[in-house]
């Protein structure tokens, strides 16, 4: 190992940034996004301090950002899931953090160095809800989105001749193929159009009505969670949309040669949400979901494998 002497204060975290929710492998989840202020909000939820700047974690999302190295914000958010996962392993605010995070697989091979670089830190100090942390992020180690969601249920597939993976994520959507558990590199796609896409879809329709809704307002409803302040025509709309975009979703995948005879395995939040719609299909034949943090809890199993040996 070279980034650092494992101690009883050092934590091991899986670290998903999602561009729709940061999410990590002890269960912490926010909209990757903050409200920045240089002077304290009247409302300290989720409030974060770092050099000298308040930040209310998670209230919004932030814009779409393809390389998260280009701005602190991603850094900045992580400091939240980090102070989380200390507080829940009950150790001291001065902490060493190894981390484990991810990228899409086509952007892994050219992009994960620099990613690694991003996090490694030390001598951080921030307040978040009312406690003061110092950290250090002694080692950093970047994985393969999707597929380390995969690794939680890879004893259950290594038998198993071909399977299909579909990552849904914010911006957006990975699938490639296991052979006996083992990814196979030459089946790695990714579009771009994860559910973020379907919120915009849908949120044009609804200007065209004088109707302003927010993602989190059409996540609900497609969750089944409607508003009642909405008549159903808006329900019935949204639902519609969704359906349409999981449809077209497993149209572009079928082009790209993969076949939903064998079993799929659906990842990532998006897939949480339109769990349903997947499952309503006639295309896929056998499904296994995911929860949305599969990714962060598998970063944090391949992390502990390379870094405890």
């Amino acid at each position: 190992m070279n980034g650092g002497i494992i101690t009883r204060n050092s934590i091991f975290l899986g670290l998903d940034n999602g561009n729709a929710y940061t999410k990590s492998s002890e269960g912490f989840s926010c909209q990757s996004g903050f409200t920045k202020s240089d002077v304290e909000p009247i409302t300290k939820q989720n409030l974060l301090i770092y050099q000298g700047i308040y930040y209310s974690i998670g209230n919004n999302r932030s814009s779409v950002q393809l390389d998260k190295t280009q701005t602190q914000d991603a850094f900045i958010i992580s400091l939240a899931a980090i102070a989380d996962a200390i507080n829940k392993a009950g150790i001291e605010q001065k902490a060493d953090v190894f981390l484990g995070v991810g990228l899409p697989i086509i952007h892994y091979g050219k992009m994960k160095a620099k990613f690694r670089e991003y996090f490694l830190c030390n001598n951080i100090n921030f307040n978040y809800l009312g406690i003061d942390y110092t950290i250090s992020v002694k080692d950093c180690r970047v994985y393969p989105q999707g597929y380390a969601a995969f690794i939680n249920i890879f004893k259950d597939y290594k038998d198993i001749a071909l399977a299909n993976v579909i990552d849904i994520g914010g911006y957006t959507t990975d699938f490639f193929m296991v052979e006996n558990g083992i990814i196979n590199t030459a089946t790695c796609y990714s579009l771009p159009n994860g559910v973020i896409t379907l919120f915009a879809s849908i949120q044009q329709e609804l200007l065209k009505m004088n109707i302003n809704l927010t993602e989190k307002q059409i996540q609900d409803i497609i969750l089944g969670r409607e508003p009642v302040l909405f008549d159903a025509d808006i329900g019935k709309m949204i639902k519609m949309k969704a359906e349409e975009y999981i449809e077209n979703l497993l149209t572009k995948i079928l082009e790209y040669g993969f076949e939903f005879r064998n079993p799929t395995i659906i990842v990532g939040g998006g897939g949480m949400m339109l769990r349903k719609y997947i499952e309503s299909s006639d295309r896929v034949k056998y499904i296994e979901n995911l929860d949305q943090f599969a990714n962060a809890r598998g970063y944090k199993i391949l992390l502990e494998q390379e870094l405890r040996r």
